[in-house]
């Protein structure tokens, strides 16, 4: 019986007899197959505007569509399908083209079931025979290392991938927005504040203009005026304390008598125009003190005048909307 081939690796199946003492070669070769299928690497120029086909032959190691990893290469001058083998089995494709055109991938005969690989992307596709599909969906292609559950690389090649809808708003502590995100003026010198209903926004003046420049304020404590009443308390003068001052002697006892003598009659030798009797100075004149007693009034106001300076320390921000 004739040798025959396997429907995927192309391996040599040999038959009952076949091929007498070359039998180790050809089990050889099917080793060298099985390794390019496992992890063989091809760079191929695909640069230009014609579709390309990976050649493809039975038990052969070197045919293009035996390799495991397959780097596109050149410059597009239009959009490109390379096809592979309409068999079953899965390539690591790595787009590496320049030119701003389109790269698919599809099985022989069966172009419009094809994948696109962006530029830069590296990913696994899977041929069903007639189909080709990215295992990482057609919508994901990345630069930097893949799975699938995560990825790692920088991330400035991701397409398709959306975590936040058109529109969305963001802060930012830079100037400008970042890749994918436009910076929004209309907010500007303005303090953020937390709501738990509608988002608005309000208010006449700058934050600027009122933590970071001194702001004059004046006004009144109240609106009462004063009045203040009471009593200074009572004092009781001493004799020190009156003006000097005499008495006229309205009537007296006359000594040694005790006989009472009106105002008209003096003694005995003072018979002097105005027969008046007075008595002796007293007082000194001297001065004495009040103490405050019991004060009570009404509230009353003040009016003040001052600069308000509050320089707080702060960090810029942006908003941006996700484009």
């Amino acid at each position: 019986m004739a040798s025959t081939y396997s429907d995927r690796l192309k391996l040599e199946l040999q038959g009952t007899g076949e091929n007498a003492g070359t039998w180790g070669d050809k089990t050889n070769n099917n080793l060298d197959v099985v390794d390019a299928f496992v992890a063989g690497y091809l760079s191929k120029d695909v640069g230009g505007s014609s579709n390309v086909t990976l050649t493809t032959a039975n038990a052969s190691s070197t045919a293009e569509a035996s390799n495991k990893v397959i780097e596109l290469t050149g410059t597009l001058t239009g959009n490109i399908t390379v096809f592979i083998p309409a068999k079953e089995n899965n390539y690591f494709i790595y787009n590496n083209t320049s030119g701003s055109y389109t790269v698919n991938v599809a099985a022989t005969g069966h172009g419009a079931n094809s994948a696109t690989i962006a530029q830069g992307a590296k990913t696994l596709v899977y041929c069903t025979s007639d189909n080709v599909e990215d295992i990482f969906g057609d919508d994901i292609n990345v630069t930097g290392n893949v799975s699938a559950s995560y990825f790692i690389g920088d991330g400035s090649s991701l397409t398709n991938i959306e975590p936040f809808d058109s529109g969305t708003l963001m802060l930012f502590q830079q100037t400008t927005a970042p890749t994918g995100w436009t910076k929004q003026t209309t907010h500007d010198n303005k303090a953020l504040r937390v709501v738990t209903g509608t988002a608005s926004s309000g208010g006449s003046n700058t934050f600027s203009g009122v933590f970071n420049t001194a702001v004059a304020v004046s006004g009144t404590s109240n609106n009462s005026t004063v009045t203040i009443s009471g009593s200074t308390a009572g004092h009781t003068l001493s004799l020190s304390e009156i003006p000097s001052h005499r008495h006229l002697e309205g009537g007296h006892v006359e000594f040694g008598t005790g006989d009472s003598v009106s105002a008209g009659v003096r003694n005995t030798g003072n018979d002097s125009g105005a027969r008046r009797y007075y008595t002796d100075y007293q007082g000194g004149g001297g001065s004495h003190s009040h103490s405050a007693g019991t004060l009570a009034g009404d509230n009353h106001s003040h009016t003040y005048t001052s600069d308000l300076e509050l320089n707080v320390q702060y960090v810029d921000l942006i908003i941006a909307a996700k484009d």
